[in-house]
């Protein structure tokens, strides 16, 4: 029988020849020589956001796998043993574990009831028949030997305080001091540590205190600090006629003094310019209320 024109012969041992494996993610080919994964390509920003992984559908999956290409159809013998000996042990465990269950469930079953339920005893007898627990004898100690003992241990502690109360006085041994010099080096390092510590943290302070100098900002209100320099309460320029009237607590009056004189932190003022629509002068300015055409209604 002669070859049909358009029979195409497949090579099952490469990707191009339409052996391509069902359960691989499909790459999307963008132009003539460029294909690329699907998770890779730009998506629409106004499209509905989707999961990133995508779904397999049934149609898409194999039923029976086919084997990549390159892959054989026939598998070696030492292959198709090992493949089976993994079944066989993963039936093995599902036997096992369904025997389990029903050793569990069938336990006792053929068990016949032995004991006579006329002769068992009540809660309360079961509780007067139970002997109450047995003390423990406290044990006797000779107060003599405790006396002995307390004297030893005082005799030894006091040893060795004496041992530990005089090392200023005593002079070290040579051993000691080589060792002390050895260790100078370290201790200067230690030393140098803590200066180079506080001497950046003195920087950090000053750096600080000239931060909290500028101006802050809190949205659209600006808050200057005063300079730290204490003014004498002598050079305050202030006017009687200037000064709030009624009656102002002791420590409110004390606290915006210390303000003045730069002793302590102005606070922030709240009392900020609402755009105020001013009047004009020997003018009343009326606030109309406009209802837009107002319906013909008859008299």
């Amino acid at each position: 029988m002669p070859p049909k024109a358009n029979k195409v012969l497949k090579d099952i041992w490469s990707e191009e020849g339409g052996t391509k494996a069902i359960d691989r993610p499909q790459s999307v080919k963008t132009s003539k020589t460029w294909d690329l994964p699907a998770e890779v390509l730009p998506t629409n920003p106004l499209a509905p956001r989707r999961r990133k992984y995508e779904h397999e559908k049934p149609n898409l999956r194999a039923a029976v796998p086919i084997p990549h290409g390159g892959q054989s159809y026939n598998p070696q013998f030492d292959e198709h043993q090992a493949a089976i000996a993994t079944a066989v042990i993963k039936l093995e465990k599902k036997k096992k574990d369904h025997e389990k269950i029903v050793r569990l469930l069938s336990a006792g079953r053929n068990d016949g009831i032995h004991g006579n339920f006329s002769a068992d005893k009540t809660w309360e007898e079961e509780v007067q028949d139970q002997q109450p627990p047995k003390e423990k004898k406290a044990k006797v100690e000779n107060p003599e030997k405790k006396k002995k003992k307390k004297k030893k241990a005082g005799k030894k502690a006091t040893a060795d305080l004496a041992k530990k109360a005089m090392l200023h006085r005593k002079h070290p041994d040579r051993e000691a001091a080589v060792k002390q010099l050895d260790a100078i080096a370290e201790i200067a390092k230690e030393v140098q540590k803590k200066v180079d510590k506080r001497d950046r943290t003195a920087v950090q302070k000053k750096i600080a205190r000239k931060e909290g100098q500028q101006i802050k900002s809190f949205g659209r209100y600006h808050h200057t600090p005063l300079a730290l320099d204490v003014t004498p309460s002598d050079k305050i320029v202030g006017s009687l006629r200037h000064m709030s009237g009624g009656y102002v607590h002791p420590a409110l009056e004390r606290i915006k003094s210390l303000e003045e004189r730069n002793i302590i932190p102005a606070r922030m003022r709240h009392t900020f310019n609402k755009r105020k629509m001013l009047k004009p002068k020997g003018d009343v300015r009326l606030k109309t209320e406009d209802f837009g055409p107002m319906p013909e209604t008859s008299h």
